[in-house]
């Protein structure tokens, strides 16, 4: 609890001073933290594409989508009308004296912010929820995604070198997410990812003795629709894109850790996005060209159905383990 304790109050600790600088100030602090992030372009890319294996392409595509956000929301501020500014000036009406009422959003205060598994580098420590919050003059504690630690925490570093003190934390470990969403500093909290990980979070939300917002995205699905003018103008096309969606990234982490039967210690296994047959446990797990690349043991059903495989490497080698043993049966 110390580390989501210090990153909470040093969040609350910030935000009066944070809001202070007012819509242009925010909008250049929006600015150079996108400037931060384009400069470490090519070593963030490169430990999210070691850690998930998304591919230059795609983590590219994130950091650049993120950068603009951040941008965006800066002319959001310059413009803004976003503060639903409303004066109602003092004046005598047939119902008698009305007095001068005024409204405007405000700032809510320190927000927490959870990463998607998935999205490396667009809805995790940088992202649209984190420049959204920021954008508010709400100061930001950033949950890390297990899936990509070493992203997230570089990521934070450098967004960190611009920003005041207190304005942007992160905090890792499973435990640490539900002592953030009941943590009295907090909020309000943003969420990307499965849907029973988000309804846990939500009921912790509104549970507290002071119910905070959850702005939630759980689980959802694009639907694809194809009319029949595009089917016969370019079937293959769409049919090759189509399959691309569903195997691209299906290798979405590395060196993972995870339980199995209760148990804990179990180190080293691949965590796939592609879908495994509940009847496939001790199955092969594919590559592209169909090398075997390791075997599936594991499904977290939890998690939307990532599942987990081990290495062929290490399988292989406790194969021939119990080949030469005198008590392989």
């Amino acid at each position: 609890m110390a580390d989501v304790d210090q990153a909470a109050d040093a969040a609350a600790a910030a935000a009066a001073g944070f809001e202070v600088l007012g819509r242009a100030g925010r909008a250049r602090l929006l600015d150079e933290v996108a400037d931060a992030l384009e400069a470490e372009r090519a070593a963030l890319v490169d430990v999210a594409d070691r850690e998930t294996r998304l591919g230059g392409t795609r983590l590219n595509g994130e950091l650049t989508r993120t950068c603009f956000q951040l941008r965006l929301f800066g002319d959001v501020l310059r413009e803004g009308s976003y503060v639903e500014a409303v004066i109602d000036h003092a004046a005598d009406t047939p119902m008698g004296p009305r007095p001068d009422l005024r409204r405007m959003l405000v700032p809510i205060g320190p927000v927490a912010v959870f990463g998607a598994s998935n999205f490396p580098l667009a809805f995790s420590v940088p992202g649209g929820d984190t420049a959204s919050a920021l954008a508010a003059g709400c100061p930001v504690v950033a949950k890390a995604h297990p899936s990509h630690p070493e992203t997230s925490r570089r990521a934070f570093e450098a967004m960190r070198s611009v920003l005041p003190d207190g304005v942007l934390g992160l905090v890792e470990g499973y435990e640490a997410g539900a002592e953030l969403v009941t943590h009295p500093a907090i909020k309000a909290v943003g969420f990307t990812g499965s849907t029973s990980g988000g309804r846990a979070l939500f009921g912790l939300a509104v549970s507290r003795p002071d119910p905070i917002p959850f702005y939630g995205e759980l689980g959802s699905l694009n639907p694809l629709v194809v009319t029949s003018g595009a089917v016969a103008e370019r079937a293959d096309e769409i049919a090759e894109g189509y399959v691309g969606s569903m195997t691209h990234g299906i290798v979405s982490a590395l060196n993972r850790q995870a339980g199995i039967l209760g148990q804990n210690g179990y180190e080293n296994f691949i965590q796939v996005d592609a879908p495994i047959n509940p009847g496939n446990s001790g199955g092969p797990l594919l590559d592209a060209s169909g090398a075997v690349i390791g075997v599936n043991v594991a499904v977290a059903a939890s998690a939307q159905g990532i599942g987990f495989a081990v290495p062929i490497d290490a399988a292989a080698a406790v194969m021939a383990e119990a080949r030469a043993s005198t008590d392989a049966t």
